[in-house]
């Protein structure tokens, strides 16, 4: 089906120079021909940017026109806008009024002048997709201007990072949106965004595209997914690999994902990241994970609003053991500030080692603990002997309660016997511990800059599972020598490598939030 596309018509007219790839330009023929286009995108690959033109030029070839554009959170609608403003700025013909162009400019507020006048009919506005805004997600039907009958479309509803807005708002715009414009990346939800993608099981959708019946070549629903091979610059890399010539990393489309960060991230991101942020593909199970990805994402975004000047207040130390290598992760009440892993041949290193990061963040001994295996026993005790009286844990602990010294109040003992049956032992109980800092629904935080790559690889595969009487266990850390059922999964499998960095990690919120602290113990620096 042919569309007369004003939007492209516009783009050569106002941005000649602006080029974009065949996705891009589908999802702009798509706006223009279908009631609904779905972009279920990777990461870096121009969604925001292509969002940006298509508002901006639908508001510009229809008149009145009206807009909506909507995210769970006020920095993802900062994006958008921002290319909004972007695509303002770079015209070739002036579009501010005050220059002489047709837009009336506010902050995230878009009118236009027509004949003259500020028209009261058209806008392009933004809502941010909570309670507070739920009635203004209304109402925002258009009709031609007087005396024209016509079919065009004149107004849109936009969803940006779609995988987090509620159904609601989406229902609320179906009941006037002749347009809609849906996209993000598709990270584990379960709304309206991943049932256009995966279908819904309550009804007979199916998901992905819904045809038109009445005119071919039309849709009802048009899903576009926008994977990290679908860059040209990708695609030139790797057409030049398999031509076994050295890839040149050319740019041949500014701002959409490099041929040399994509072999990067396939290298360093875990599996879920690579499937949902290169592959625009849910990750099948992410509901069953103990550290879900848009977890992680939260605890990356957290730390880039943190000053990198702070101090650490405890540190978990998991030493060397085989071939492994020995991470001391430092962390304070805000999240991680450090993670050192270091291939240590000569275990009688660490005890130096350990001893001069304590004295660099001044921390108590109570506030570092060692892994009891692997040495770390050992460790201790050589720090012991100094007056450095550090702590142990042994991860495969059975949880039992804690003996105190002197009664315990009621409420104290009743923690204790829940906690008993909500963890298999310590290791889960330490493992479930990060994931509680990590939920955004618990007040804890625990902010994971995205340098520690490793880190979070080791976390993001891990899962949440329990045992017959309900209490959450963990995959064991590896196979034991001679064990009968070698069908089970371990940690170690599952990473690819040992949990090292995970342990460190483990270690230092448990020796912050797991037991009282006794600051004042052994040396002091």
């Amino acid at each position: 089906m042919l569309v007369d596309n004003k939007m492209l018509a516009l783009k050569r007219l106002l941005w000649p120079d602006v080029v974009f790839y065949d996705k891009q330009i589908e999802a702009i023929e798509s706006v223009e021909r279908d009631d609904e286009t779905v972009l279920v995108a990777g990461n870096q690959l121009g969604k925001d940017y292509v969002a940006g033109f298509i508002v901006l030029a639908f508001f510009l070839t229809r008149h009145p026109c009206r807009i909506i554009t909507t995210s769970v959170k006020d920095k993802h609608l900062s994006v958008l806008w921002g290319e909004i403003g972007e695509f303002i700025r770079t015209s070739a013909y002036p579009l501010n009024s005050k220059f002489g162009g047709p837009l009336v400019i506010n902050h995230q507020h878009l009118r236009k002048i027509v004949g003259g006048s500020e028209c009261p009919l058209s806008y392009v506005t933004t809502m941010v997709a909570n309670p507070e805004n739920a009635e203004s997600f209304q109402g925002h039907h258009v009709k031609p201007p007087p005396g024209v009958v016509d079919n065009v479309p004149r107004n849109m509803f936009v969803s940006d990072e779609a995988s987090g807005v509620p159904n609601a708002y989406y229902e609320m715009a179906d009941t006037w949106a002749r347009r809609k414009l849906i996209f993000g990346n598709p990270w584990d939800c379960d709304n309206f965004f991943k049932k256009a993608v995966k279908g819904n099981a309550e009804t007979k959708d199916s998901g992905g595209d819904t045809p038109d019946p009445t005119m071919p070549g039309r849709y009802y629903r048009k899903v576009i997914k926008i994977s990290a091979e679908d860059s040209p610059n990708v695609q030139l890399g790797l057409l030049q690999k398999s031509l076994e010539k050295k890839p040149t990393d050319e740019i041949l489309i500014p701002g959409v994902k490099s041929y040399s960060l994509y072999v990067k991230h396939r290298l360093t991101w875990d599996k879920i990241k690579q499937c949902v942020a290169l592959d625009a593909e849910f990750y099948e199970g992410a509901e069953n994970l103990l550290y879900p990805p848009e977890w992680l994402n939260e605890a990356e975004a957290l730390a880039e609003t943190l000053s990198p000047q702070r101090r650490a207040d405890t540190m978990g130390v998991d030493p060397a053991e085989g071939g492994d290598s020995t991470v001391w992760t430092l962390i304070d009440g805000l999240g991680v500030i450090d993670v050192i892993n270091e291939k240590t041949p000569d275990t009688s290193v660490i005890v130096g080692r350990t001893i001069k990061l304590m004295r660099e963040h001044k921390l108590s001994p109570g506030r570092v603990l060692f892994d009891r295996g692997g040495g770390g026993k050992q460790h201790a005790d050589r720090l012991r002997a100094q007056g450095i009286n550090v702590r142990t844990v042994a991860f495969g602990t059975p949880l039992t309660p804690e003996k105190m010294r002197g009664l315990k109040t009621f409420d104290v003992r009743k923690g204790e016997e829940e906690e008993r049956y909500v963890y298999f032992n310590r290791r889960a109980q330490m493992y479930g511990m990060i994931s509680l800092l990590l939920d955004p629904a618990e007040e804890g935080q625990l902010a994971i800059p995205a340098k520690f790559a490793e880190l979070r690889r080791q976390l993001a595969p891990i899962p949440r599972i329990y045992n017959e009487e309900g209490r959450m266990i963990l995959p064991p850390k590896r196979k034991k020598p001679g064990a009968i059922n070698s069908n089970v999964i371990t940690l170690t499998e599952l990473i690819g490598c040992s949990p090292d960095e995970a342990d460190a990690l483990a270690l230092a919120v448990y020796g912050r939030y797991g037991k009282k602290i006794q600051a004042s113990a052994g040396a002091a620096w």
